[in-house]
């Protein structure tokens, strides 16, 4: 991924709006529920996705499918993503939502798909790990159809804005989440023939939804504080979308100049890697990461983010 500056569109922001009544006002997104968190406000989303999904498989080709929603429920992403193998994996980057949003759909059901869509009767032939490069494409085009479906559902109480960056059939790819890292799981089963209990597994890191709960506003809460929440949710998407340029030192060796005068092609300058480097952002320490490998690249895990004035 590259990284660029980008200029941010003034916005122009209109008269304050009157504060609401109390009375009038949504569920939050987030309550402190015995022992753990609730998330009431994704009832409603996973309803609305619930019925995107059916119109999207329908379009595809399964015209008398449904779709069930079961109860949400809580898992580590070690539980989750054994319950959900053999799947296929979708990772999205999905601003303001601090963690990655994960879906999850059943293998077969992708291999289904792909003979629905070209004309079959989305008979399974028989299981097997790999995808052929036309199931791969077919993937892929379907995990962005559901990130839009996704933020349509979301649209009323969040602009969340999901972007597809990652799919694969390996859990171990999923970078960013660790195997203990608690899960709120929205599960949706899918009823009809050819493709009767089939399913696709929303995943949202739990602290992600913690973190939005307390930086996000939903647009009840918003209308109390005399800013219009259109232009407010405007002015947040134009700042979201600034790129800042990160960098990370990862060796400073010194070599006396009659060495450096001495350097021919081939000669080696030896490093001494330390166990943790420096991440900046726009020329301010942000964060302290290690040195390590991610889907065959060389990456950076952020091991601690700084705290301070400088840093919010």
């Amino acid at each position: 991924m590259t990284t660029s500056v980008k200029s941010v569109k003034a916005v122009k922001a209109p008269a304050a709006r009157a504060a609401e009544p109390a009375d009038s006002r949504e569920s939050l997104l987030l309550r402190r529920a015995a022992a753990s968190y609730a998330f009431p406000a994704l009832e409603g989303v996973a309803n609305q996705f619930a019925r995107s999904l059916r119109d999207l498989v329908r379009a595809l080709g399964a015209p008398t499918i449904q779709v069930e929603r079961a109860g949400a429920e809580q898992l580590s992403f070690a539980e989750w993503s054994a319950a959900a193998a053999p799947a296929i994996f979708w990772r999205y980057h999905a601003p303001p939502l601090k963690g990655p949003l994960l879906i999850a759909g059943s293998r077969p059901l992708i291999l289904q798909l792909v003979d629905i869509f070209y004309g079959g009767r989305g008979q399974l032939a028989a299981e097997r790990e790999e995808l052929t490069d036309a199931e791969e494409r077919f993937a892929a085009r379907l995990g962005r159809d559901i990130g839009m479906q996704i933020a349509a559902a979301w649209r009323d109480k969040l602009e969340l804005e999901p972007e597809l960056d990652c799919v694969t059939g390996d859990p171990a790819k999923l970078a960013a989440v660790r195997a203990d890292d608690e899960l709120f799981v929205q599960r949706f089963t899918l009823r009809g023939a050819p493709l009767d209990g089939r399913t696709i597994v929303c995943a949202y890191p739990v602290a992600a939804l913690r973190s939005i709960a307390s930086d996000e506003l939903l647009p009840d809460m918003q209308s109390t504080s005399g800013v219009d929440p259109a232009w407010r949710g405007a002015l947040d998407k134009a700042l979201r979308g600034v790129r800042l340029p990160v960098r990370s030192v990862l060796a400073r060796p010194e070599i006396s100049l009659v060495k450096l005068l001495a350097l021919e092609v081939g000669d080696v300058i030896p490093l001494s890697m330390p166990r943790h480097v420096p991440v900046t952002v726009a020329g301010r320490r942000f964060a302290l990461g290690s040195i390590g490998e991610a889907n065959g690249n060389a990456a950076i895990l952020i091991d601690h983010i700084e705290k301070g004035p400088d840093h919010d």
